[in-house]
């Protein structure tokens, strides 16, 4: 899984987010957003529009969830 999805996710689950909730209001279909986020038998990376449309939906800038240099990308 790419660095950017762990990030997210991370963040996601942190802050107790409903997958179902960001689902309807995303468009994104729910086992989507399960397999990139949650499911750790799968290693389904966000695809650049699902990324960019979860930032929106949470208001928050894309790069923060960028790995910095020193970081693993």
């Amino acid at each position: 899984m790419d660095k950017p999805t762990r990030n997210l996710g991370e963040y996601i689950r942190n802050k107790g987010f409903n997958l179902s909730e960001i689902s309807r209001k995303t468009k994104i279909p729910y086992m989507t957003l399960y397999d990139s986020l949650s499911n750790e038998n799968r290693d389904r990376d966000l695809r650049a529009e699902e990324f960019l449309a979860l930032c929106k939906h949470l208001e928050l800038d894309p790069m923060e969830f960028y790995p910095t240099d020193t970081e693993n990308r």
